[in-house]
C-alpha cells in the first residue's frame, strides 16, 4: 500500500474546493462511527446485502515498518444501527484480510493471505448467518504466481478473479467444488506473440451472467477490456477502446443493463476512463479528470458514486448536468485520507466507503481505520 502524505498546503487547498462547491450540490458524506481499532490499522474491502447488515475487513495492529508481516486481521459488521466487531474466522496462522462479498446475511464470503513470506497463499471462509467455516482454495494453498484480485458472490456461486503470471484467472465455486475457466482466446497466448491479459474485478448478476475487467494486449489491441461469462465460456467484450494505456480497475451496477466501469492508467500516468453500457453497447464518458479511480458503486436509482484519490480524496457522481464532487470525509487529527473500495447497499441509494487516514504527528505515519457513508437527501 503506498501512504501518501499531504502538506498543510495541501490542506488548505482541500478547504477552499470544498467551500467553492455549492452545498446544495454535494452528496451527503459523513464519516461513520467505528469501534476503537488498534494503530496502525486499514480498511480493504466493503460488501453490504441489505440495510441491516453489512462487513468491512482489513488488518490492524501492524507495525508501518514491516506491514506485509506484521498484523492481525479486522473485521467490523454493521447491523442497521452502527458499526461494531464480529466474529472472526479461525486462522491457521496470523493472516490479513483483503476483500468480503456476499449474496445474503447467510452466505458472506472473506478472503485473505497468510503474512509475509507466504503472502500468495489464497484462504476463503465462508459465514452461513452463524459461524465461519474455512473453504479450501486448492489452487492458491501453496505459494506461486497466483494473485486474486477481486471476489464476487451471487446465489451461492462465487467467482474470483486476477492472473497467474501474464495470463487471467477465472475460478468459480459452484456450491460443492472449485473449477477453473479457459480465459477468452485473445489472452491465450499464440502464433509467438506474447498476449497479456490482466482482470482486476469482477461483478456476478446471475450464476450466468457475470462481467469481470482489467486491461488486454494482444496483436493489434492494447487497452481497457471487458469479459463476460454466460454460463458456458469467457469472451472478450468490444468497448471501443483501443491503444490506449488504460486499465479498468472497478465495476458495478444494479443490473447488467446499465453497468459502469472506471479505470485509470495503474499508476503510469495522469488518464482515466469511464465506460457505461447496457450489456451491449458501450459509451464513454468524459469529464472526470482524476488519475486515480480505485472504486465505483452503483446506487438502487442508478447513479454511480466513484472513489477518486487525486490530487485530494473526493467521491464524483454522475447524473443529467454532469460530474458532480463532494470532498470526503476527513477524521480529526488525521491527514493524508485515502478511500480504496465502496459499495452500494442493495435496494437503497446509500453508500459505504472504506479506507484509512494518516494519524497527525506520527513517523513513520500511522493509520487508522475509516469508513464514509453516503445517504441521498
Amino acid at each position: 500500500m503506498r501512504v501518501r502524505r499531504w502538506s498543510a498546503v495541501a490542506l488548505s487547498v482541500a478547504a477552499v474546493v470544498s467551500a467553492a462547491i455549492p452545498a446544495t450540490a454535494q452528496p451527503a458524506w459523513r464519516l461513520g462511527q467505528i469501534p476503537q481499532t488498534a494503530v496502525t490499522s486499514i480498511l480493504r474491502d466493503v460488501a453490504a446485502v441489505d440495510a441491516g447488515n453489512a462487513w468491512a475487513v482489513g488488518t490492524e495492529a501492524y507495525d508501518p515498518a514491516q506491514e506485509s508481516s506484521t498484523g492481525v486481521p479486522l473485521m467490523l459488521r454493521w447491523d442497521g444501527s452502527g458499526w461494531s466487531r464480529t466474529s472472526l474466522p479461525v486462522t491457521p496462522e496470523r493472516v490479513a484480510f483483503q476483500r468480503v462479498a456476499a449474496s445474503s446475511a447467510q452466505d458472506v464470503w472473506v478472503k485473505g493471505s497468510p503474512l509475509y513470506p507466504n503472502g500468495s497463499v489464497v484462504l476463503l471462509w465462508r459465514y452461513d448467518g452463524q459461524t465461519w467455516t474455512e473453504v479450501p482454495f486448492p489452487p492458491g494453498a501453496t505459494p506461486s504466481e497466483l494473485s486474486i484480485r477481486d471476489m464476487s458472490v451471487v446465489d451461492g456461486h462465487v467467482w474470483l478473479v486476477g492472473h497467474r503470471g501474464n495470463a487471467p484467472v477465472f475460478h468459480e465455486w459452484d456450491g460443492t467444488s472449485w473449477v477453473e475457466h479457459r480465459p477468452p482466446t485473445e489472452c491465450v497466448a499464440g502464433g509467438g506473440f506474447p498476449n497479456f491479459c490482466f482482470v482486476n474485478t469482477v461483478k456476478a448478476f446471475a450464476p450466468d451472467d457475470v462481467w469481470a475487467a482489467g486491461n488486454g494486449w494482444w496483436n493489434g489491441f492494447m487497452g481497457p477490456v471487458l469479459f463476460h461469462w454466460n454460463g458456458t465460456a469467457w469472451r472478450t467484450v468490444d468497448i471501443g477502446l483501443n491503444q490506449q494505456q488504460l486499465t479498468i480497475q472497478s465495476l458495478d451496477g444494479v443490473s447488467s443493463k446499465d453497468i459502469w466501469a472506471v479505470g485509470d492508467s495503474g499508476g503510469m500516468g495522469s488518464g482515466n476512463v469511464v465506460v457505461r453500457g447496457d450489456g451491449t453497447t458501450w459509451q464513454t464518458v468524459g469529464g472526470l479528470q482524476t488519475p486515480s479511480t480505485p472504486a465505483v458503486a452503483v446506487g438502487a436509482n442508478g447513479v454511480p458514486q466513484v472513489v477518486a484519490r487525486i490530487p485530494l480524496p473526493t467521491f464524483r457522481s454522475y447524473g443529467p448536468a454532469g460530474w458532480t464532487m463532494a470532498m470526503a470525509p476527513v477524521p480529526a487529527g488525521t491527514s493524508s485520507t485515502e478511500y480504496t473500495a465502496i459499495t452500494a447497499v442493495p435496494g437503497t441509494n446509500r453508500m459505504i466507503a472504506v479506507g484509512s487516514a494518516g494519524v497527525q504527528g506520527t513517523s513513520p505515519l500511522r493509520l487508522r481505520a475509516v469508513i464514509a457513508e453516503y445517504v441521498s437527501r
